[in-house]
C-alpha cells in the first residue's frame, strides 16, 4: 500500500514538466508581452563564397546579397519582405524567430519563390553597436516551362545587419 507521497512527487514533476513545455512566446498560442523589438530594415550578407548550384543559376536565382530585409512586427506577430516576396510569421521572447512567405509565378512560366528563414536576433549594444539577425535562409524555386517543370532549392546560413 502506498501513502500517496509518491502521487504527489509525480504530481509535482508533472506539474513542473509541464510549466516549463508549455507554450510561450512566439507559438502562437499565447502573445509575446516582451518580445525583442527586431523591427526595421536589414541589409542580407552571406559567408564567402556561399553561392546557388547549377539547376539554381539557370533558374536565375541568386543570394539576396546586400539586399533589403524589411520587417514589422506587432506583438509576437512579424511580417517583412524579401526580393518581392510578402513574409509572415513570429519572434519568441529569446529572440528566435521565424519568417515564410511565397511568390507565385504566372501561368506563363514566371519563376515560384518560396523563402523562409530562420534564426536569432541580437540586439544592439549600449555603445553603439547595431542590431542583427543570424540564421538560416532557404529558398525554393521553379518554373515551368515547356520541357517540363524546372525545380531548385538553396538552403545557406546568413547575417542581417539593421541599417
Amino acid at each position: 500500500m502506498t501513502s500517496g507521497r509518491l502521487a504527489l512527487a509525480g504530481a509535482a514533476v508533472m506539474t513542473a514538466v509541464l510549466t516549463l513545455t508549455s507554450p510561450g512566446c512566439g507559438d502562437g498560442a499565447t502573445p509575446c508581452t516582451d518580445c525583442p523589438p527586431l523591427e526595421g530594415r536589414y541589409r542580407m550578407g552571406f559567408a564567402g563564397d556561399a553561392g546557388v548550384g547549377g539547376d539554381c543559376a539557370t533558374l536565375g536565382v541568386a543570394l539576396p546579397r546586400d539586399k533589403p530585409l524589411n520587417i514589422a512586427r506587432t506583438g509576437d506577430r512579424l511580417t517583412g519582405t524579401l526580393e518581392g516576396v510578402s513574409l509572415t510569421g513570429s519572434v519568441s521572447g529569446q529572440g528566435t524567430f521565424s519568417l515564410a512567405g511565397t511568390l507565385a509565378g504566372g501561368t506563363d512560366g514566371g519563376r515560384t519563390d518560396t523563402l523562409s528563414l530562420a534564426g536569432r536576433y541580437t540586439p544592439s549594444v549600449a555603445d553603439g553597436g547595431t542590431a542583427q539577425l543570424a540564421g538560416t535562409y532557404t529558398g525554393t524555386f521553379s518554373r515551368t516551362g515547356p520541357s517540363g517543370p524546372q525545380r531548385c532549392n538553396v538552403v545557406s546560413p546568413f547575417s542581417a545587419t539593421r541599417e
